[in-house]
């Protein structure tokens, strides 16, 4: 970001009488968040890996915090993630297996996010149609959605609270090189130590916040007279945070159980750069470029008169907002195509680090955009530079409206499609409950040892996962017969019978579920069979399960059922 020509010193520390100015930003900040998460917080309920995980804190035996917490560690940190696990157990024994008191912890934990955001941008010297331009396009920037509605993803919004504090932590350590550097500086490495080991999406981001810093303070304290004194200083100021963030990593990869053993660093770049290409295709095209067409989908197919009318008082106060405010974009435009080019580039910058050391296959509106977090900062901060240089080509009167217009569509566009996504997570919730409870009805036992498969329901309601992995209607069963150990699947079009069990696709690989104590349950019919063997399980699926292979929508694995846009829907031939 373009920075005041100051001292370092200086910049870090003029912070004047603008408190007051900031302290409305910041109420007018929490009032666009806490709009857009009013329409689903207090419905959302358990997805995915929030069931194995609540199975194995519900059922373990002893139920203190250390116990609870020594179980969820030892059956599922296969990352090393300490903190999400401290997280998830303190959540736990605080409300149980209520989900309104995760989601709304969630959603504050969402709404610190913002307001650290808005403040760093406004540390660094912005403007504040600036920053808060760049917080708003955050917020409601749907591409990161399963962090709203997900308990399992949600270590990524509490990463970003510690990714965010440790930096302002680093540059008032930076403000006080004398009187108070250890301290502030102490507190920066336990921010990144948190961060990390909490989520690791973010550590690109502190190596990249550490070179920028770097460079910044050469430029501004450059001189031909103490060239080495000045670079050693320089060094030594970033030295902490990037050690901290180095010892993650190793740390990660000498012992993470997920972390293969035969990693091949060439294979891995290859599968990054991929990562990273699709990435810009969903956050710069379909997120942005299509977003006309996905509103227009959005309104026409899926939101109520309540959504429409949230979305547009969003997009009519975003305006009202940025138009009052003192607006440098009336400035010279050769001022403003200097500047503006600067944003586009640090936000480019910010988006490829965001998605470099987390290669998961990037989704549009599914589960997998959990770890897009990171990465939409940069997005937000680049799509602001883009406005900012095609403003500078329309006249000077026109410069406002047409920044304030873009910014504000954008805006009123993702609170819409937010809550449209948000009620296929509801929805997914309800679902899901009505599943275990015919299941508990027409099953009411499943013997130790015993494997159940669920048929006649699909794995995603649009982007929201209902039952489609190994263990998230396995945790569920558990917690509904009051043991761990319940093995369950659901049957898909993907479903073949071998001569030893039936073979179910995972993420990874496939599962057999071996004949003998193997049952089937269909949920349309209502009943239930017994697959002693091969003869038998292929009897039932050419009589009873015939629409497995038509009965769902196309999902993708990892992304759900692309809803939220007809366009793209067409190209592929879903729609």
């Amino acid at each position: 970001m373009p920075i005041v020509e100051t001292t370092l010193t200086t910049w870090l520390g003029e912070r004047g009488n603008r408190w007051q100015s900031d302290a409305h930003d910041c109420l007018f900040i929490l009032v666009i968040g806490t709009l857009t998460m009013a329409s689903y917080a207090v419905h959302l309920g358990f997805y995915g890996d929030d069931w194995a995980l609540l199975a194995s804190m519900h059922l373990s035996k002893n139920q203190s915090l250390i116990d609870v917490l020594t179980e969820i560690i030892r059956v599922h940190d296969h990352e090393i993630r300490p903190v999400q696990f401290l997280e998830l157990a303190a959540l736990y024994k605080l409300f149980g297996l209520d989900p309104l008191g995760y989601h709304l912890t969630n959603s504050t934990i969402l709404l610190l996010d913002f307001l650290l955001l808005y403040f760093l941008v406004r540390v660094l010297g912005q403007p504040r149609v600036l920053a808060l331009s760049v917080s708003l396009l955050f917020i409601l920037a749907p591409s990161y959605s399963t962090d709203r509605f997900w308990i399992a993803s949600s270590a990524a919004n509490l990463s970003m609270c510690f990714f965010l504090l440790s930096l302002h932590a680093h540059l008032q350590a930076l403000r006080h090189p004398r009187g108070g550097f250890l301290r502030w500086e102490a507190l920066a490495i336990l921010g990144v130590l948190c961060s990390g080991f909490c989520y690791e999406v973010f550590l690109p981001l502190f190596l990249l916040a550490s070179a920028f810093l770097f460079a910044f303070e050469l430029k501004m304290k450059g001189s031909r007279f103490a060239v080495g004194r000045i670079v050693g200083k320089a060094v030594l100021h970033q030295t902490a945070i990037v050690g901290a963030v180095a010892l993650i990593l190793v740390v990660k990869a000498l012992w993470a159980p997920r972390v293969p053993g035969n990693l091949e660093l060439i294979g891995l770049a290859v599968w990054t750069g991929r990562a990273i290409l699709k990435a810009a295709v969903i956050n710069y095209g379909y997120h942005l470029l299509l977003l006309p067409s996905t509103t227009w989908h959005v309104l026409k197919y899926y939101a109520d008169f309540t959504m429409v009318v949230m979305a547009a008082v969003i997009g009519f106060a975003v305006w009202i907002r940025l138009y009052t405010l003192p607006n440098f974009l009336i400035g010279s435009a050769g001022e403003l195509r200097a500047k503006m080019p600067i944003y586009l580039g640090c936000g480019i910058g910010l988006f490829l680090a965001g998605y470099s050391l987390f290669p998961i296959k990037p989704a549009e509106i599914g589960p997998n955009n959990r770890a897009a977090i990171a990465g939409t900062v940069g997005v937000a901060v680049s799509v602001i530079g883009g406005l900012g240089i095609l403003t500078s080509l329309s006249p000077r009167m026109w410069r406002k409206p047409i920044f304030c217009s873009a910014v504000a569509f954008i805006s009123m566009s993702g609170a819409l499609i937010i809550a449209v996504l948000g009620n296929f997570w509801i929805e997914s919730y309800r679902m899901q409950k009505e599943i275990l409870s015919d299941i508990q009805d027409h099953v009411p036992m499943i013997p130790a040892g015993a494997s159940l498969i669920l048929d006649g329901v699909c794995p995603y309601n649009g982007p929201a996962p209902v039952f489609n992995a190994t263990w998230d209607l396995s945790g569920a069963l558990s917690l509904a017969y009051g043991r761990l150990g319940v093995e369950a699947n659901i049957v898909t079009q993907w479903v073949t019978v071998e001569q030893n069990g039936l073979s179910v696709p995972t993420y990874a690989d496939r599962v057999i579920y071996p004949f003998g104590k193997l049952y089937v349950y269909h949920y349309g019919r209502k009943t239930s069979h017994v697959l002693p063997d091969a003869q038998a399980a292929q009897s039932y699926f050419d009589d009873i399960s015939t629409d497995r292979v038509d009965r769902c929508p196309p999902d993708d694995d990892g992304n759900g059922v692309d809803v939220m846009n007809g366009l793209v829907a067409k190209l592929r031939g879903t729609e």
